[in-house]
């Protein structure tokens, strides 16, 4: 049995703490918050609204229900998506997403979904050491240094350290000191962006069970996205560059009041007032892209989820691919049995692949969301018609394929570069 030391208790954190927990091993989580069971108020960015709701997949799905979570106790800390919508001047084209099995993909609460893990995590047996914030980090000694909310100083140290504490992960930081000819690359995209939140969706208008998407008419101008969650509320991401007449950070009324007459004029005015209100009040999110050369140090330290392959969530992937990090370092741990020396590279090879793949992809994706034109939609119908009519030599649909199961992410980029293939003129999906 090993002792493991796992700094952030999000969602990554506490799914890879089960998993672990499980097979016998010590696990102790390091997190800066408060406990979600005692109050959610620390797991709700209330100025922002940055992480209100995240689509859970299949893939994500399958990770958290390998792990005991029953399925009825996940789906109640989300909505289940039934189709995709995206606005082209003011119309919905609807597209159904029936599912290929039994699952459904799923709008969920990102709060709820957390109290959910910290529940199981808890029962488990997985040790929290809430509000203490990490501040130092030895990955030779697989060892932080925490202090708490009275301002203590606390050593702890393991066997084996995970990072999964985030884009600006602290552990990766001491990566780059002690690891040698560690690369790391960190970009951001031109846009970033502000979620607007509406307590009523049914004030809105829109369906509950669909995922919409806006903006693929604005040019490159902007895209944003909305969708409902189980406390009844609806959010809009909306993404547009950081300067600029229409932007983040205009301070040009009548510009940003025509945005919002012109992009959401299916809602409803007294709606498309408070979503004007809210963004000239709230501060904006950068939207973020994170690559490691690796996810490991010796036998000693890992990274994983965001920390390893933050990446923007034009795919909705982010999340996804961390819980099935958690899921893949649970077979190999029980594959290799314990021994960390054979574990931490080899889940450096598994991973790392996949996560540069979902990268570009999720690129991709921000490149046709921002910017397309109806020869989009045309193809992609004749595409489906295409693959159901010749399914041995015409490429499969890309987007049916991410949501409703657990496909590499590789072989769904090479589905995608196949489809280029066939029509030279632009992307599929």
């Amino acid at each position: 049995m090993s002792k493991i030391i796992i700094v952030g208790g999000g969602l990554a954190g506490s799914l890879t703490a089960i998993y672990l927990a499980k097979q016998g091993h010590e696990v102790h989580i390091i997190e800066k918050r408060g406990n979600p069971l005692e109050s959610q108020a620390d797991y709700i960015d209330q100025v922002s609204a940055r992480a209100i709701g995240v689509s859970m997949t299949v893939r994500g799905i399958e990770a958290v229900l390998a792990a005991g979570i029953p399925l009825d106790e996940l789906q109640a800390c989300g909505v289940e998506v039934s189709g995709m919508a995206f606005f082209i001047k003011g119309q919905p084209k609807i597209r159904d997403l029936p599912p290929l099995d039994t699952l459904k993909p799923l709008s969920l609460s990102r709060s709820m979904f957390q109290v959910l893990l910290n529940k199981y995590a808890h029962k488990a047996k997985v040790h929290y050491h809430y509000l203490q914030r990490c501040v130092d980090v030895d990955i030779e000694r697989a060892s932080v240094i925490t202090q708490n909310q009275y301002g203590e100083f606390v050593n702890h140290q393991g066997d084996l350290l995970i990072a999964a504490d985030g884009a600006r992960s602290v552990v990766r930081d001491a990566f780059q000191t002690h690891s040698r000819r560690f690369e790391f690359h960190q970009s951001f995209f031109k846009h970033g962006y502000k979620t607007l939140v509406i307590p009523d969706a049914t004030e809105v208008g829109l369906r509950k069970d669909i995922l919409y998407f806006f903006g693929m008419d604005s040019g490159g101008e902007f895209a944003g996205r909305a969708a409902t969650i189980p406390d009844g509320s609806i959010s809009f991401a909306v993404c547009l560059p950081y300067t600029g007449k229409v932007s983040l950070h205009s301070e040009d009324t009548q510009a940003m009041k025509d945005f919002f007459e012109r992009y959401y004029a299916m809602i409803p005015k007294h709606i498309r007032e408070s979503m004007y209100q809210q963004f000239m009040e709230k501060p904006s999110n950068d939207l973020i892209n994170v690559r490691s050369s690796t996810f490991h140090y010796k036998n000693r330290a890992l990274l994983l989820g965001d920390a390893a392959h933050a990446t923007a969530p034009f795919l909705g992937q982010g999340m996804n691919m961390a819980l099935e990090d958690a899921f893949v370092l649970d077979r190999l741990f029980a594959e290799f049995e314990g021994n960390l020396t054979e574990i931490l590279p080899r889940f450096t090879d598994l991973r790392k692949k996949e996560a540069d793949a979902m990268q570009d992809m999720a690129r991709a994706n921000y490149d046709v969301l921002s910017c397309s034109n109806p020869v989009f939609f045309m193809r992609a119908k004749f595409a489906r018609y295409m693959t159901k009519q010749f399914p041995d030599r015409y490429p499969p649909d890309m987007a049916e394929k991410l949501y409703f199961t657990s496909m590499a992410y590789s072989e769904l980029r090479d589905v995608q570069q196949k489809q280029n293939v066939w029509y030279k003129i632009g992307r599929m999906n």
